[in-house]
């Protein structure tokens, strides 16, 4: 056994925490950029440890008071806290593992709501606990807990299984537990009829001195004097080392670094089974759709067994709106259902809709038309599905929040925009790849530029201006709210997808007609965008230890035609170079490529210490591929890999998903055998002869990075512009 490898004998047994005599009370500090504001930025929480893994029904029981309690949107917590005006979101969990955690934290508040945030909470609870607990609002979790359970809508069923099991399985000694969520169920419903869940608040909430009281609070730079403390404490040690020691670290370095890049021998790759180029399906997995016209508007049906859930998406154009409105429609996909209606107050509607439905949520779609992004398709789609005897029922409802929603409640409107801003400050904060990769795309095409202004550093401080904004120009904003709503929500601009066998169809078809003849059917117009591309290499500087690093273009605009063979090099570049030289060497958690059939190739790194080392070896993708060799049975190896991705195992409302997007962008049934075809025929010479390509799309040196302030600010001569996640600091 190498040094480097990891030895057997690791213990996995876990220790009960041991009850806390009384409730603690801790502040700690998390770091934040330098010239941040701080206020608004502390973080609140309370936690409760209370049971453990072998009452399932406890445990279930605790989840629904996190909804009941907390999430729902008239949840009793989260309004005394709103009406309290502390913070600016607030939600709960149980994690149950061997012990059940049971946690409410409110993000964007101040240090000194803390006592406060601690009496509210408290007092919500003792209240709920005497008074009882709004029984339609257990209904309504339950109800989406229970069709949700049932319809087991996963690709790999054993495997979500087999996970499921696994916690309960390793405190329990019993794998039944996990999968017997029926007889769980059965007994949180019987435990319920006797005032359960309000003993539970009093013993695991009320009465429980095994808590926390945790205030996390913003400190500017503290991220600078962590580096520093370890750069002194790591100077010291170096200090301590003898020559012998020094001489001996860099041997085992060396070491290190050439087992990582070390190839398997040819007897230890022998031993794993394989698959033959004979045993790889040349064929392709069509999804069929069959388009109809019910009512005047156009329906794309894809027919499969759903066990009886039928899955409806109405597709509402969004080109019929002017540039400016382009955010407020995904503005809107947090509206919806989410405010009072003509004949619901908003807690009764989400109570509704949980009762009647498996889900229902609104969002954006874009797809490309020949893979041409002048072409490009974009829809509001309000999702949801329904057993076939509710389907008269969910379109009610849609009906409800799509023309009845009463917009004009200013109150009701900024605590979901506040509740919004909040969300998107931690999602930019915590999920910098995703903002890196969009921000990147942005400047090169018009797909990248709609999810930049929907999705991206745009929307982001578009909500912060709607919320800083809000008291001066509520009116305002109201209006481009409605005027978006009366342009989307039109027959005329509507084509509906719906995946159900055909058995199903009637039900949905019959409630769809009726739905139809409410709609209004004014003329419609599509406006003709115009974005503005341009390559700005910007630099987003963050108090986070690692960079995301982003390089990518349109190799299409260079003259090259997508092939099959491209995801044969794309693997062979991502898992072999990439991963070697980013994460293997360079010690970043992932280094990758990707290259799509719309023309965009693209370079990323994950949580990466470094910077312009990684701009470096993206740059050194073309020599490797060029200098690429392997013989027959290691390129079979790559092709297997990349059928298996294609081959992927898919549900129905997965497939019927698929099949709409094909619709969309024309992509047929010829091209997805070429594409294939591509892959099973790719070789040594055509992954070599790719490497002018990369070469070409990487010389447009299109890149952005989001990453550690320092970092980036070393580096500012690779930036067009530097600056902060919040562009008004």
């Amino acid at each position: 056994m190498s040094k480097f490898d990891v030895a057997d004998g690791v213990k996995n047994k876990i220790a009960m925490q041991k009850p806390f005599t009384e409730m603690k009370i801790v502040s700690a500090p998390y770091s934040v950029m330098e010239g941040t504001p701080v206020e608004n930025q502390t973080f609140l929480s309370l936690s409760w440890v209370y049971g453990d893994k072998t009452d399932p029904a406890q445990s279930m029981a605790l989840d629904i008071l996190t909804d009941v309690l907390v999430d729902q949107e008239s949840a009793p917590i989260r309004t005394a806290l709103q009406e309290a005006g502390i913070g600016r979101d607030v939600y709960a969990y149980n994690s149950s593992d061997n012990q059940n955690t049971f946690g409410i934290t409110v993000k964007n508040a101040n240090s000194e709501d803390r006592d406060k945030f601690k009496e509210i909470v408290f007092n919500t609870l003792k209240e709920q606990s005497e008074k009882g607990i709004d029984k339609d609002a257990v209904d309504a979790y339950i109800n989406r807990l229970e069709f949700n359970m049932r319809e087991g809508n996963s690709s790999q069923k054993g495997l979500m299984y087999s996970l499921g099991s696994f916690s309960d399985w390793m405190f329990t000694n019993n794998p039944f537990v996990g999968l017997e969520w029926e007889k769980t169920l059965a007994e949180v419903r019987k435990r319920i009829g006797e005032n359960y869940l309000e003993q539970l608040i009093k013993d695991a909430l009320l009465n429980n001195n095994h808590a926390l009281l945790l205030s996390l609070e913003p400190k500017p730079g503290l991220e600078k004097e962590i580096m520093a403390k370890t750069a002194e404490k790591l100077a010291e040690y170096k200090k301590s080392l003898t020559e012998e020691q020094l001489d001996a670290l860099v041997k085992e370095t060396t070491e290190l670094v050439e087992y990582q890049q070390r190839e398997d021998t040819p007897e230890a790759l022998a031993t794993i089974p394989k698959l033959e180029r004979s045993d790889l399906n040349p064929e392709v997995d069509w999804y069929e759709i069959t388009k109809k016209e019910v009512a005047g508007t156009d329906i794309l049906h894809y027919d499969d067994f759903t066990n009886g859930v039928v899955y409806a998406n109405l597709m509402f154009d969004l080109k019929v709106l002017p540039k400016e409105l382009i955010p407020y429609a995904s503005f809107m996909t947090s509206l919806l259902g989410k405010m009072d209606t003509e004949n619901f107050k908003f807690g009764d509607l989400e109570k509704e809709i949980r009762k009647n439905t498996g889900t229902f949520y609104s969002n954006l779609d874009a797809w490309k038309e020949n893979n041409d992004d002048a072409k490009l398709l974009t829809k509001f789609t309000l999702v949801s599905k329904v057993l076939p005897e509710k389907t008269d029922k969910m379109f009610d409802l849609m009906n409800e929040v799509l023309f009845k929603t009463k917009f004009e409640d200013t109150d009701r409107l900024k605590v979901i925009l506040t509740r919004l801003q909040s969300r998107l400050e931690s999602n930019v904060k915590n999920n910098g790849m995703n903002y890196t990769f969009t921000r990147t795309f942005s400047y090169f095409s018009n797909n990248g530029m709609f999810n930049e202004l929907t999705n991206g550093f745009e929307y982001y401080w578009f909500v912060n201006n709607l919320l800083a904004d809000f008291d001066k120009n509520s009116d305002e904003i109201i209006s481009n709210i409605k005027k978006t709503a009366e342009l989307l929500f039109n027959k005329n601009n509507l084509i509906t997808g719906t995946t159900c066998s055909n058995k199903d169809y009637n039900s949905f078809k019959n409630a769809y007609t009726t739905f139809v003849g409410t709609l209004p059917a004014t003329e419609v117009k599509a406006q003709d965008w115009n974005f503005v591309l341009k390559n700005k290499n910007e630099g987003f500087m963050s108090a986070t230890k690692v960079q995301y690093v982003v390089k990518a273009y349109d190799f299409k605009k260079l003259g090259y035609e997508w092939d099959g063979k491209m995801s044969v090099m794309n693997s062979i570049l991502s898992n072999d170079y990439l991963h070697n030289q980013i994460r293997v060497i360079g010690g970043a958690y992932g280094g990758f490529s990707g290259v799509r059939n719309d023309g965009i190739m693209y370079f990323g790194s994950y949580r990466d210490p470094n910077l312009k080392e990684t701009l470096e070896n993206y740059d050194g993708s073309p020599e490797f591929i060029s200098n690429f060799e392997a013989d027959d049975e290691k390129m079979l190896g790559y092709i297997i890999g990349v059928i298996a991705q294609l081959d992927s195992p898919r549900t129905a409302s997965q497939k019927g998903e698929i099949a709409y997007a094909r619709y969309f962008r024309k992509y047929t049934k010829d091209m997805m055998i070429s594409n294939r075809k591509g892959v099973l025929s790719a070789t040594v010479e055509d992954i070599k002869g790719m490497s002018g390509m990369i070469k070409a799309v990487l010389e447009q040196n299109v890149h952005c990075v989001y990453g550690n302030k320092e970092k980036v600010t070393e580096n500012k001569s690779l930036f067009g512009k530097i600056l902060p996640l919040n562009k008004d600091i």
